[in-house]
């Protein structure tokens, strides 16, 4: 059996008339399809879904003397204009073509009508509140009893077994009128949006084949299903997989255990033995469902049919099962030497073995090296619902360290309303922490040495938008975003919410800023741990202003991509909608996509998404599989093996970091051009083999899985230097930036 590399080396292609192609793929007047925004906002609006209110318990109120600072989000004085120039700005074969504002020209155009901002402010001045504006936003600061008697309501303290514990109105809140002109309003719940559980192997879910004759072992049963039982607890081992996979891509097992024929959601994995040629990766899902289930993620680094034994228990009872042979065929990868980022196996719990040779790096396998070569620290901002930058600071020195790479420069640039802290969200606080430490490791692995700004707030759009009011010369080029929920459970219970991240992201993009978030981790259903099992994508990465990143799992062989494929591989496809749906309200272990219901398509998907449908995501991929070929993070001083597109984005964001400085000009949307650039030059893009997603399946085009697929880094950056210098002084295609 032949396998292609991913990508072809080297650029091989001359971009002659390529910015001729592109005017002609973009409208002679760029309009942005984007959802128009309210008149006002609701009389009444609940800012928690009633399914986690349900699953709540209140511990009482929040003191009324205790200071509490909420936002409110202003609408832009000119929205259809703010939206055009944003893709036109960002669109090669336009005449605005990167033609960035500055702060004060953005804000004399497109920001919100001072006549709105005094009105407002005088109302919640004479009602006791200090009022500050910095651009769109107006931050309020009070009492708990100010803020309870404006909005009819009580903020409570809530602990839930899903959120943790946070703060949150006790009920739906009343807008008085006055303030309905806003867009949005944020800051009156600590968990609105919060980071979704780190996809990481701890030691507990980390399990190495051990090396035992296979006539050791209990008869294989014939067939894709094992049993094993011991008195009344029975144990089965279904083989999902069909066919064989590559080595360094995963098969998957549906594990269920029984207790006198009642399911058992107290198993778990308490040995795994076999004999196995080379490394390996066996892995199972953190949670079993009420059904006594939990998935089980194998790979191998070598060709091979291969045969282990799965002992579950719970506290009472085991059973050995045989799991059905799993087949692995094609290229082997160099076993236990360096995994992907340079860690030595010594360097790594037992339990760990992963299978990157020592050639391998991130940068390699996503021929990004000349990029990251030539273009020093890159300048980034990164959002964090939480006061935690102290600590994530030591885990991403730590890792400078052990890898030799110039330290970052990183600094609180914004604590906004209502930032975690271990007092006020302590059930979410360790997720929060380990997310800011993963994104600045991701940062710095695509951009040494990166100046990277860290916005603290309860609120996305809040951190967003005092990004975009940074002085020119320490506004980030790049502000990444590793948070998100469903795009209709955000819609519905905060009013506003995507209208108004349309509005900031565009004018984040209208200064030249790219906006990065991760897809998500939910496969198509990003509103299944709120309670909501309609597929849809999540937000904020459905906003047409942001680029959405995607998840893949890669198998690579000396410091290549021999094959990819959606993070969950066929996982989607291969098991009950209802029985997926029971893990993916519990954690996170597949790439989400989708179509939105609440965001129209943009100008630039058109072609791409099917009539009809809303904005598709993610819009690129990169690896996210935490196993297959898997990151390294420090997380609180230990190295873990991590996961999840909240690594593909950061990840991502370093890189147009980067090319912002070879280009010497911000990027802005940056959809806007690897669109039409995917259908001149194929060769940006690394195709992705197979996936679905529960709903939608990976195809050769465009699809809502795994959107144009993988990147091949260095070959965009030499597409966009002949961009932005073609031929002749002085061409269409020139950066220019106002300052």
């Amino acid at each position: 059996m032949k396998h292609r590399n991913w990508l072809r080396a080297g650029t091989g292609v001359v971009l002659s008339g390529l910015l001729a192609v592109l005017s002609l793929a973009s409208p002679a007047r760029v309009s942005a399809a984007h959802t128009p925004p309210p008149p006002h906002l609701p009389a009444k609006a609940a800012l928690v879904p009633p399914a986690v209110l349900a699953s709540s318990r209140a511990i009482g109120p929040v003191a009324p003397s205790s200071p509490w600072t909420f936002d409110l989000l202003l609408a832009s004085r000119n929205a259809t204009g703010l939206a055009d120039y944003a893709t036109a700005v960002s669109t090669p074969g336009t005449a605005s073509y990167h033609h960035f504002l500055s702060r004060a020209q953005m804000l004399r155009r497109f920001g919100p009508d001072p006549a709105t901002v005094h009105r407002l402010t005088a109302y919640l001045t004479q009602r006791g509140f200090q009022v500050t504006a910095s651009g769109p936003v107006l931050s309020v600061q009070g009492t708990v009893a100010q803020v309870n008697h404006l909005f009819s309501t009580h903020l409570t303290r809530f602990a839930s077994t899903q959120a943790g514990r946070f703060v949150a109105p006790a009920g739906t809140i009343g807008i008085p009128s006055a303030l309905r002109a806003a867009e949005s309003v944020g800051g009156l719940t600590t968990s609105a949006v919060r980071p979704a559980p780190l996809s990481k192997i701890s030691k507990a879910h980390a399990l190495t084949v051990a090396h035992e004759p296979i006539a050791a072992m209990k008869p294989a049963p014939s067939g894709r299903v094992g049993q094993a039982s011991s008195g009344g607890f029975v144990v089965t081992a279904q083989l999902l997989t069909k066919g064989p996979r590559m080595p360094g891509l995963a098969v998957h097992y549906l594990i269920t255990a029984t207790e006198d024929g009642q399911p058992d959601p107290n198993a778990a994995i308490t040995a795994v033995r076999g004999t196995v040629v080379g490394a390996s990766s066996f892995v199972d899902s953190t949670l079993t469902n009420s059904a006594g289930q939990f998935v089980v993620d194998f790979s191998l680094s070598q060709a091979q049919s291969a045969q282990v034994a799965l002992t579950v228990g719970d506290a009472t009872h085991s059973a050995t099962v045989v799991l059905p042979t799993a087949r692995f065929v094609g290229p082997s990868v160099t076993t236990c030497q360096l995994n992907l980022f340079g860690f030595a196996a010594g360097q790594l719990p037992a339990t760990v073995c992963l299978w990157n040779p020592a050639t391998n790096s991130v940068n390699t396998a996503l021929h990004a090296n000349r990029l990251v070569s030539q273009a020093g620290p890159g300048r980034l901002g990164v959002y964090t619902a939480g006061n935690v930058a102290s600590i994530s600071q030591a885990d991403v020195n730590l890792f400078a360290s052990q890898f030799g790479l110039p330290a970052p420069s990183v600094s609180v640039a914004y604590t906004g309303p209502n930032a975690c802290t271990n007092t006020s969200c302590p059930g979410i606080m360790p997720g929060i922490e380990g997310e800011l430490s993963l994104d600045l490791q991701m940062m710095e692995t695509a951009s040494p040495g990166a100046s990277i700004q860290v916005f603290e707030a309860g609120s996305i759009r809040s951190a967003l938008a005092h990004a975009v009011m940074e002085p020119a010369a320490m506004r980030p080029n790049v502000f990444s975003i590793s948070y998100g929920a469903g795009d209709l459970v955000i819609q519905q219970f905060e009013p506003g919410a995507e209208q108004s991240m349309d509005m900031i992201a565009q004018m984040a993009n209208v200064e030249g800023m790219t906006v990065v978030a991760s897809a998500g981790d939910s496969g198509a259903f990003s509103g299944a741990q709120f309670g909501n099992t309609t597929p849809q994508p999540s937000y904020p990465a459905s906003s047409s202003n942001v680029t959405a990143l995607g998840g893949l799992e890669a198998a690579v062989t000396n410091g290549q991509v021999n094959q990819l494929a959606m993070w969950g591989g066929n996982l989607g496809a291969e098991i009950p909608r209802s029985t997926l749906l029971s893990f993916l309200e519990m954690e996170n272990m597949m790439a989400s996509g989708g179509y939105s219901q609440v965001e129209p398509a943009p100008f630039y998907q058109v072609g791409f998404v099917p009539p009809g449908m809303g904005r598709g995501n993610p819009d690129v991929s990169l690896p996210a599989s935490v196993v297959t070929p898997g990151y390294f993070a420090y997380l609180g001083g230990i190295a873990y093996p991590v996961g999840g597109t909240s690594a593909a984005a950061p990840l991502f964001a370093g890189y147009v970091a980067d090319l912002a400085n070879v280009l010497h000009t911000g990027l802005g949307n940056v959809n806007d051009v690897l669109y039409p650039l995917s259908r001149i030059d194929p060769g940006i893009l690394a195709p992705v083999a197979f996936g679905n997603n529960g709903v939608y399946a990976v195809t050769p085009r465009y699809n809502a899985a795994t959107g144009l697929g993988g990147l091949n880094v260095d070959r965009v950056m030499s597409d966009l230097v002949q961009l932005s210098h073609p031929a002749g002084p002085g061409g269409p295609g020139s950066p220019r930036s106002h300052h």
